[in-house]
């Protein structure tokens, strides 16, 4: 009677879906020949996408093989205690028939009382309270326990092949050049570590793991029923069917679904993480409420696409749901005629052990609950399949950076850069990060030790891209860029980076102290080191006046500083490397002009062997300079000492410096 009353209560809830069942088969069928025809995530694919989580998962596989060996046990354990409970209950105290050798041996009961005689007497009836309780009870413990253990196990094996995951995408990320990040979205990866990648343990779940036990629980179903009545294991057997044909329709247009969402949702990531970067900028415009009123538009669209896919879903189970009610009605009222009639059971001599002879109550009991757990196993694995189209779409995000090959990295015969000793060089050097759209062209020029070289010229006209070649964060599309005559491609990007050490102009600071900070980039460097690094940049005293000097706490992007402050601690921790070419990018932009040729003199004196390039627009910074390259469209238009570019009458650098000082 619950499963009846079950099924009519969800019954009357798909009647409020009714319109969205409607809606959903003209979805269904538009997906099939149209939209679904658009997205290439094939059932094939699907699976390949499933398979390829091998890698994450095989260094788990055998607790994997442990934990659903233990689930297997626990519920074929559950299934005899629970046969136990209803033999006990109805044959026994209800229905006061005789018990078969089995349960009397098993409990160690006077067959005089129980088994020879025609009808239990009230007290025997009584007596079985006893037994049916400490089986209750010792079932439960067994369950509770067992599910509690299961549940923390299962926790720590999918937490461990999700964190692997995470780790090697994060790595991968980390290994594209700057001309993938160029044209990529911080909300986007964002959203992929931590949102995508979590699709992995629902992977096995769904999968590999709940599948294979509810096949365990359908079969194990069908199995027990064909002995009470080979028809009834029939009707459970075929249900299947209809039951996967529905599943293999609305893969398609979940699919499509699922990926809108997801891509709704990493763009309202993005939105969030530049309006949390740009607040200040919000504020000083008065723009909360315009940003708050787009954000709302966003995240309806947001919830308007995960909707539609969580209806999708849910119209899958209803349909689900309806068949297997069909059928689970047919099983109850063929299994309530069998009990009525007292029909022998099919395998009548096997469960003759157990009680179960002929049709009664409690063999009514036994067939359907296992009918029922058979159908529920069924609904389970339609639900998953459903899931899965989410968990392959997100897998897919995933994939798709995993699946990039770097654009720089290592050459196959790379070697470890010798310590420079000589100059940088850029010989016919072009580049562009979209095809079409040069961003240098025929750069040349070099750079010797002992030289401080100012790259100048016009916002957006290359100068940070020239730096970020010579880096190897990006590879020039012809020429080349070579450290004392030697390509730096033939070098180990490791090698290479460990002699050049950079000062950004976006100042990034990290949540931690400022020593941590100013030795992010050398964390082997002592303490004694970052405090003459800091000395250098002028840093130090301010930082000996922070609450806790060196030791003090920034918090998150370091806002309690000026900008000023946050520069000096930015290039602190460039000099802290003591590597022998070193690239400043801005470094005094944010500075006052007293604290600028401070920082700039101890800087000049601390860099006579080193090779030093400032990225500048300042004419202060630029004559300390031993040499100026001046960059115009993408080419080097002007090269050589300021005053002598001055002097010699070079029309773009004087309009330049005119330009810059407003004397023109």
């Amino acid at each position: 009677m619950r499963n009846i009353n079950d099924y009519a209560q969800h019954y009357i809830y798909s009647v409020f879906f009714l319109d969205a069942i409607r809606s959903q088969t003209r979805v269904i069928i538009t997906s099939q020949h149209g939209e679904d025809a658009k997205d290439d995530l094939s059932l094939r694919k699907v699976l390949a996408i499933f398979l390829r989580t091998w890698p994450y998962i095989r260094p788990s596989s055998n607790h994997l093989i442990i934990f659903v060996a233990l689930s297997g046990f626990a519920f074929l354990v559950g299934v005899g205690m629970g046969i136990l409970l209803i033999y006990l209950a109805t044959n026994g105290i209800m229905s006061a028939e005789p018990m078969s050798e089995f349960y009397v041996t098993l409990y160690g009961l006077d067959p005089a009382r129980y088994h020879d005689v025609e009808v239990l007497s009230a007290q025997a009836r009584k007596d079985l309270a006893i037994p049916t309780v400490l089986t209750a009870v010792f079932g439960a413990l067994f369950t509770i326990t067992v599910l509690s253990l299961l549940t923390y196990y299962s926790v720590w094996i999918f937490q461990a092949i999700n964190q692997r995951l995470r780790i090697h995408l994060v790595d991968q990320l980390l290994a594209q050049s700057l001309a993938y990040h160029a044209n990529a979205q911080t909300g986007d990866a964002i959203y992929r570590v931590y949102q995508d990648t979590a699709m992995v343990t629902g992977i096995i779940r769904s999968v590999f793991v709940e599948p294979l036990m509810y096949i365990g629980r359908y079969l194990t179903g069908i199995v027990i029923v064909a002995a009470f009545s080979p028809f009834l294991a029939l009707i459970l057997l075929f249900t299947a069917l209809p039951i996967a044909w529905l599943g293999r329709k609305f893969s398609g247009p979940l699919r499509i679904k699922f990926r809108i969402a997801r891509e709704n949702n990493a763009a309202l990531t993005s939105w969030i993480q530049e309006s949390v970067q740009g607040i200040r900028v919000i504020k000083a415009t008065h723009n909360e409420a315009a940003r708050t009123r787009e954000f709302e538009g966003r995240s309806k669209s947001a919830f308007a696409a995960a909707f539609q896919s969580r209806v999708s879903v849910n119209v899958l189970g209803i349909l689900a749901f309806a068949t297997v009610g069909i059928s689970m009605i047919a099983v109850q009222s063929i299994a309530a005629i069998y009990s009525h009639e007292a029909a022998e059971t099919f395998a009548r001599d096997l469960l003759l052990t157990f009680g179960f002879a002929i049709w009664n109550f409690a063999a009514f009991s036994t067939a359907t609950s296992r009918t029922s757990d058979g159908f529920v196993s069924i609904r389970a694995i339609t639900a998953l399949w459903g899931k899965a189209q989410d968990m392959a779409i997100g897998l897919r995000r995933v994939f798709d950076i995993l699946d990039l090959e770097p654009d720089v990295k290592n050459a196959p015969d790379a070697v470890d850069m010798p310590r420079f000793a000589k100059e940088v060089r850029f010989t016919n050097v072009d580049f562009s990060y979209v095809e079409g759209q040069q961003v240098l062209t025929q750069v040349n020029f070099s750079a010797t030790r002992g030289s401080i070289t100012a790259i100048v010229g016009a916002t957006g006209v290359g100068k940070s891209t020239l730096m970020s070649l010579l880096l190897r964060l990006i590879d020039p599309g012809g020429g080349s860029v070579s450290v004392d005559g030697t390509d730096i491609r033939k070098f180990s990007l490791e090698s290479l980076r460990h002699q050049i050490s950079i000062a950004t102009q976006e100042n990034i600071l990290f949540s931690d102290t400022v020593l941590k900070n100013i030795l992010f980039a050398a964390p082997d460097a002592s303490r004694d080191a970052a405090i003459a690094a800091a000395k250098i940049t002028c840093a130090h005293e301010f930082i000996v006046e922070l609450p806790h000097g060196y030791d003090t706490p920034l918090g998150e992007r370091a806002i309690k500083l000026s900008s000023g402050q946050r520069q000096r601690l930015v290039l602190a921790r460039a000099i802290v490397r003591d590597t022998p070419i070193l690239i400043l990018d801005e470094p005094t932009a944010a500075l006052d002009a007293e604290t600028e040729h401070r920082v700039l003199a101890n800087i000049k004196a601390w860099s006579t062997q080193r090779c030093v390039f400032l990225i500048t627009h300042r004419l202060s910074t630029i004559r300390q300079t031993t040499n100026v390259l001046y960059l115009r469209d993408g080419q080097i238009v002007a090269q050589g000492k300021h005053d002598l570019l001055l002097e010699d009458g070079n029309t773009h650098y004087k309009n330049f410096i005119k330009a810059e000082t407003g004397t023109g």
